[in-house]
């Protein structure tokens, strides 16, 4: 894989591409509360997947996030919602919160064979993905204790000898004298991205797992799509959690095309935690990742339509901090691919 360690590897990707709090964590109160910033780091590599440890098709994605509350009132029992919230908000809402973000990311892909210089017919492309997003995000809580979650996305970017993915690929494997991947000259030309994404979760209210234990467990059940000339797809499927404290979240985040979760996150508790476990179905109408290039002839190989995601794994929950570790199983995406891929995705989160 192509980031040995994903913490230094975030270190070379923003130089290529341009005290835990002591208070405790004050209760939902019923007026507003704007300390609800949050900043994100996520990274999916399959270092931390050691028994297929290879630089091969999904190789590495980074992506940093900023989330913060929309309106001045920020968020409050009784609160309206507004804009498209109002027009999708549940008829028996109780508390609407609406979020706007912002992130950068970047997605490499590579085929199996990275020592040759020349063209892998059989496997996918060579790309790299660099976007921007902005997002909008409504929860709308229920008197039952059940939510809903509506997210829209858009990220704008470029494919290609543009997204810098040759450079930060080689750039840190020599940092950490490894052998270089010398295919990069195949991979997609230049081209402009877009997609519109939009997914609906619901949380069911909490159920106590054993009596006696403080253990409870819900259901994250989900639909999402994505429409552009990156990624064109429509999923669904669900999230099982067992844990304290599961009203913090709504699962979490991960690097599309993945399971949604959120990266906002409210703690209900001074510490919270939950293991997971989930999966998901997706349709894909396109993928330029194994389809190429929208109007330019490219290397391409024959696109699976249907794709299944298998994930498990946990999440702590400290005060103002949340880390997440995701373990991921993909279904082969193309004709030619023999084998699962599988990574493993670290998210780091920090509410101000």
């Amino acid at each position: 894989m192509v980031l040995r360690r994903p913490l230094s590897a975030l270190l070379v990707w923003a130089a290529s591409v341009g005290g835990i709090a002591t208070a405790a964590v004050p209760a939902r109160a019923d007026g507003p509360d704007c300390s609800d910033n949050v900043v994100s780091v996520q990274v999916e590599n399959d270092v931390f997947t050691p028994l297929s440890n290879t630089d091969s098709h999904y190789t590495n994605g980074l992506r940093a996030s900023f989330v913060t509350p929309l309106a001045d009132d920020c968020i409050g029992l009784g609160k309206r919602a507004r804009g498209l919230a109002h027009w999708l908000a549940p008829a028996d809402t109780i508390r609407t919160e609406e979020r706007v973000g912002y992130s950068i990311g970047q997605s490499l892909f590579t085929p199996e064979d990275t020592d040759t210089r020349e063209l892998v017919p059989d496997d996918r492309p060579y790309a790299a993905w660099l976007y921007l997003g902005l997002g909008y995000q409504a929860t709308y809580e229920r008197l039952d204790g059940s939510a809903v979650q509506d997210t829209a996305q858009l990220d704008l970017g470029v494919v290609g000898p543009a997204a810098l993915g040759e450079e930060v690929q080689n750039t840190y494997h020599r940092l950490i004298g490894v052998d270089e991947v010398n295919g990069w000259d195949n991979q997609l030309h230049n081209e402009p991205g877009l997609n519109l994404s939009f997914e609906r979760k619901w949380r069911s209210a909490q159920s106590q797992a054993f009596a006696g234990t403080g253990l409870y467990f819900d259901a994250l059940p989900f639909v999402h799509g994505t429409v552009g000339n990156i990624l064109t797809y429509a999923g669904g499927g669900a999230t099982l959690r067992l844990g304290q404290g599961l009203g913090s979240d709504f699962g979490p985040p991960r690097i599309r095309p993945g399971l949604p979760g959120s990266e906002a996150f409210t703690p209900d508790h001074g510490f919270a935690w939950y293991v997971f476990a989930g999966a998901e179905g997706q349709l894909v109408l396109r993928n330029i990742f194994l389809d190429g290039n929208s109007f330019r002839d490219s290397h391409s190989v024959d696109r699976e339509p249907l794709v299944a995601d298998l994930q498990a794994g946990f999440a702590l929950i400290y005060e103002s901090w949340r880390v997440t570790y995701t373990h991921v199983l993909r279904s082969p995406e193309f004709d030619e691919q023999n084998e699962l891929d599988q990574f493993g995705a670290i998210t780091l989160s920090v509410r101000f």
